[in-house]
């Protein structure tokens, strides 16, 4: 009885302990707000401070990214500098793997109540133009624990790069009325029902050893939403990882139509938002700003493809521009 009652207690003590929390600022001595000449290299364009609370967080990546679709475009290299540590550099975008916007470095810890500030250094391509905020949008970790994120994406102030942006004047042009989507259903695609696939809902799933290695998670409805990168997925720790993801066929994956229509349940948000996948592991979110009636009229299975999305992955994308029609909502292959 001794041992059982030891047992219960170590085991409710584990269940209380708190999920740290990742807070990003802005230095108080990042660069202001400046104009970079052309060829400008090696400029210091961001300093920003992660700080742990309520535990200890572990990282070993840094996702670099722009406030502006395909911002990075603009830079030759951004190098990323540890200032705790006597201005150690931990690495360099891009890099030579499947992920060009993730800095990796050794595992670093950052103690509970304790900051680090990083710097952010950069050199301009000789096409570089428009005006640029760079920071971080999201991290990787040594482990499957992983922190909540407050702050997250952080930019720096604004960097007026050289080159000259052409503002056009919009053309006038007829806008069609929204026909009904053409886009594939599951029934279309050979879907019956999960369970004839070996599937329940909420499954994560991937194709081993293919040109397709992205993680989703699959609807009773035969729809499955992509996991955008491993920050993201990280987000979800209640879903086992990497370890639970099930291992399954090209051709069951196919069965499954993919969508980009998101909600935040977290919140209870009613608004349904449509994601923009701009990179390898980058996208945008798009309010879907037409209502219910006209939704289901352009797409009669919009309300079957709508994916919860937690707080963490929604303020993790850039907001752009509202979509009025649900035939706006881009479709995702590889």
């Amino acid at each position: 009885m001794l041992i059982i009652g030891f047992v219960y207690t170590l085991s409710s003590s584990v269940l209380a302990l708190e999920t740290p929390t990742l807070n990003a600022t802005l230095h108080n001595q990042s660069p202001a707000s400046k104009s970079l000449p052309a060829g400008a290299q090696n400029v210091d364009v961001a300093r920003i401070s992660l700080t742990a609370s309520g535990g200890d967080v572990y990282l070993n990546g840094i996702y670099v990214a722009t406030d502006v679709v395909e911002g990075l475009s603009n830079f030759t290299n951004i190098w990323l500098y540890d200032i705790a540590s006597g201005s150690t550099l931990l690495g360099v975008y891009p890099n030579q793997s499947e992920h060009p916007d993730l800095v990796s470095f050794a595992s670093t810890i950052i103690g509970n109540g304790l900051s680090k500030t990083y710097l952010i250094r950069a050199s301009l391509t000789s096409s570089a133009a428009g005006n640029v905020r760079v920071g971080f949008s999201g991290f990787s970790y040594p482990t499957l624990a992983t922190p909540a994120l407050q702050g997250i994406p952080i930019y720096g102030n604004i960097m007026t790069l050289p080159g000259v942006v052409v503002t056009s004047t919009p053309t006038p042009s007829v806008t069609p009325f929204p026909t009904p989507s053409s886009s594939p259903t599951p029934p279309h695609s050979g879907f019956t029902s999960l369970a004839a696939l070996g599937l329940n809902e909420g499954d994560t799933i991937s194709v081993p050893a293919s040109d397709d290695p992205d993680i989703y998670i699959v609807n009773d409805w035969g729809y499955k939403r992509l996991f955008l990168n491993p920050a993201i997925f990280g987000f979800y720790g209640h879903l086992g990882g990497f370890a639970q993801v099930k291992l399954v066929t090209s051709q069951t994956r196919n069965i499954l139509t993919t969508s980009g229509l998101f909600r935040n349940c977290e919140t209870n948000d009613p608004k349904v938002y449509g994601v923009e996948v701009t990179g390898e592991d980058s996208g945008i979110l798009h309010w879907v700003n037409t209502s219910g009636d006209q939704a289901f009229q352009d797409d009669p299975s919009f309300f079957k493809k709508v994916f919860c999305i937690n707080s963490r992955e929604f303020n993790w994308y850039a907001k752009g521009s509202d979509y009025s029609s649900v035939n706006q909502v881009p479709l995702y292959s590889r």
